[in-house]
């Protein structure tokens, strides 16, 4: 089930690059809304968090993907990502474990020890890590916007209110 997932956000993924760019060409031409900032932010905390769903189910399909190669087939056994292990620890290989969070595949030695297989896990783990950060750090940037510009409204209220009285 996670495979077809991870075709499906590989299919995401141009979508999510064409709106970023084109997002951020609408932030550079003039014309913008005034309260534009804040848009930009809240529609930035969205696509990382976006990022980060896609990141992460890609990671899965690979984990499912890898799991089913090595457990059907003739050329199954290594597992596919174990294979690159030294030949020492290669000999000693005696079975695997797929790993969904975090995303990793863990090869199983003689003797009970785990080393973890060569593939892009460890880099897909960082990125999605790396857009729910951006994301949660985001969404509370809208609100103290939004608290800068009503204190900039009611300092600006004061100051005409001020000139006003004789």
């Amino acid at each position: 089930m996670f495979v077809l997932l991870m075709f499906g956000a590989m299919l995401a993924v141009p979508f999510w690059a064409i709106a970023v760019v084109v997002k951020l060409i609408s932030v550079v031409v003039p014309g913008r809304r005034p309260d534009w900032l804040r848009d930009l932010v809240r529609w930035s905390a969205g696509m990382a968090t976006a990022a980060a769903v896609i990141v992460y189910t890609i990671g899965l399909g690979l984990v499912q993907w890898d799991a089913s190669e090595a457990e059907s087939g003739a050329g199954s056994s290594p597992a596919v990502p174990c294979r690159s292990l030294p030949p020492g620890a290669l000999d000693q290989l005696a079975g695997h474990e797929p790993s969904y969070f975090p995303l990793g595949f863990n090869c199983l030695l003689d003797g009970g020890r785990v080393v973890a297989a060569s593939g892009p896990y460890s880099l897909l783990n960082v990125l999605a890590a790396a857009f729910a950060l951006a994301a949660v750090l985001s969404m509370p940037a809208a609100g103290i916007l939004d608290e800068f510009r009503a204190r900039a409204q009611t300092k600006a209220r004061l100051v005409d209110n001020t000139q006003e009285t004789p």
